[in-house]
């Protein structure tokens, strides 16, 4: 059934254009050739939603160890953001969060000697890693909390890569871009944009559906009884 998302999508953004033909007849994509022009519209509403919310799909922990003497580390490659980073104590095991500073406050507290090194305390990002404070004097394993670059859709991703209620807020997104960039038709793509942030603004977020299954919270979860929890 996953399979088949793409080309629902495709066929109904055909057809809301007033586009008919058969499964095959795509827009045409001049820019990206290997790629049909509904594609394209599809990914950049996708991307625009991943831009602007957030979403489970996209949290990623990871891990890194350090080396002494080195301050700088390269942050993964398919990044959006960076949430955090904490790093282990070699004593106790606890994990510290660091706490992030900028360049300027970095370059005010770092000292170029081998006796200011120590346990990272803060951190700041710099152009494609980050710089640690201090300068780590032994081997930490540190965690780094970040966002993650989803996949586009296409053949070999024919799901987006969120939950189903956001498909059809992908779908008026593409439709809205393919009124301008096939039809010129502005009113028509207007109005696909009125009916998606109409969708938007129902969907509730996913941080109150958890809230609803958090015992410390002091919530009932739904379908039981209060004796049942």
């Amino acid at each position: 059934m996953s399979a088949l998302v793409l080309d629902s999508l495709r066929r109904q953004l055909r057809e809301h254009l007033g586009i008919v033909g058969d499964s095959q007849d795509e827009i045409p994509d001049v820019d990206t050739p290997d790629k049909t022009g509904a594609d394209t519209f599809l990914n950049r509403a996708l991307w625009e939603v991943l831009d602007k919310y957030k979403f489970r799909e996209k949290e990623v922990i990871g891990s890194f160890v350090t080396a002494s003497g080195t301050s700088f580390y390269q942050i993964p490659s398919s990044f959006e953001a960076l949430q955090g980073l904490s790093v282990e104590d070699l004593n106790t095991g606890q994990h510290i969060p660091l706490e992030r500073i900028s360049a300027d406050v970095f370059e005010q507290e770092y000292v170029n000697r081998t006796d200011a090194q120590g346990k990272p305390e803060k951190y700041f990002r710099n152009g494609g890693g980050i710089k640690l404070w201090p300068t780590p004097d032994n081997i930490y394993t540190l965690k780094i909390y970040y966002w993650f670059e989803l996949s586009d859709l296409s053949n070999t991703s024919p799901t987006p890569p969120i939950p189903r209620v956001w498909h059809e807020i992908i779908l008026f997104g593409g439709v809205s871009r393919a009124f301008i960039g096939v039809l010129r038709d502005f009113d028509s793509a207007r109005n696909a944009r009125a009916f998606q942030a109409a969708l938007i603004k129902d969907i509730s977020p996913v941080e109150e559906k958890e809230k609803e299954d958090s015992h410390r919270s002091g919530l009932q979860p739904l379908g039981y009884a209060a004796e049942d929890v």
